[in-house]
C-alpha cells in the first residue's frame, strides 16, 4: 500500500536541536557565572545521550534525567550550581531557540502536499509547544504527539498504539517512521510494525532501518517510490 502518512521525529530531524541546545547552554552557563568550553559541550552531549537512552529503556524517569545529567556533569567538572535551577534556566533559553535542519521548510511544504504529517516526540511539552508555535512550521503538522501528554514514550509500542488510536488504525498500514535516532525512532517504528527511515545517513543500518536519507529533500523521491 502506498505511503499516506509520515510519523516524524522533530529534534535533529526537522529542528536543529544540537545548535539550539548548545546556544541555550552557553547562555545558561554564562548567567550562572560558569565556564562552558567546546570540550565541555562534547562531554555534555555524550552524558545527555546516555541519560536519554536510559529514559527510553524505562530505567529512569524524565524528571530524574533533567536533573541528574547536570548533577553528574557539575560533579565531573567541580562546578558549584543547583542542577534543578540550572535545568530550569536551560529550558527557558532552549524554548526561545529557532534553528532548523537544512531545507526543513522546503521539504515539509513538498511533503505536506502529498502526505499527512504527524509529529512524534519525547521532548519536553512546554518547550516543544513553544518552539513549534514560533517556528512557522506548525501549518505542516496535522497532529503533534508529545510523550509527556501521551503517558508513554518512544520507542514503546503503546505510544504508537495510542497515536494510531487517535489518527485512525487504518493509517498503520500506510505509515512510515522518520527520525534520526536508532534507539527511539527506528526501534519505535519496529515496535509499531511500520517501515522506518533513518535521517542523516546515506545507507540504512540493519536491522532497524528499512531506508535512509542524508537530506530532507531526498524524502519526496524516496516516498514516491514506495
Amino acid at each position: 500500500m502506498p505511503v499516506r502518512a509520515l510519523l516524524m521525529d522533530i529534534d535533529d530531524t526537522l529542528f536543529d536541536f544540537q545548535t539550539s541546545s548548545q546556544n541555550a547552554l552557553s547562555i545558561a552557563f554564562r548567567s550562572f557565572g560558569l565556564p562552558f568550553t567546546q570540550e565541555m559541550w562534547a562531554r555534555y552531549r555524550a552524558l545527555d545521550m546516555d541519560f536519554w537512552q536510559r529514559f527510553e529503556r524505562g530505567a529512569i524517569t524524565k524528571e530524574v534525567l533533567y536533573v541528574e545529567r547536570f548533577r553528574v556533569f557539575f560533579a565531573e567538572y567541580g562546578l558549584k550550581a543547583d542542577p534543578a535551577a540550572f535545568n530550569a534556566a536551560y529550558f527557558r533559553e532552549l524554548g526561545a531557540q529557532r534553528n532548523f535542519m537544512p531545507h526543513c521548510e522546503q521539504a515539509l511544504r513538498q511533503l505536506h502536499a502529498q502526505y499527512k504529517i504527524f509529529i512524534v516526540t519525547n521532548g519536553n511539552t512546554d518547550i516543544q509547544k513553544r518552539r513549534i508555535a514560533a517556528s512557522g512550521m506548525a501549518q505542516y503538522f496535522d497532529r503533534v504527539f508529545i510523550s509527556e501528554q501521551m503517558g508513554c514514550k518512544k520507542p514503546d509500542k503503546l505510544f504508537y498504539d495510542k497515536v494510531f488510536a487517535e489518527i485512525g488504525e487504518e493509517y498503520r498500514a500506510c505509515s512510515i517512521m522518520i527520525g534520526d535516532s536508532l534507539s527511539s525512532d527506528m526501534q519505535g517504528g519496529r515496535n509499531a510494525g511500520i517501515p522506518t527511515c533513518l535521517y542523516g545517513r546515506a545507507e540504512p543500518i540493519a536491522p532497524l532501518c528499512d531506508y535512509a536519507v542524508s537530506e530532507l529533500l531526498d524524502l519526496p523521491s524516496l516516498l514516491a517510490s514506495l
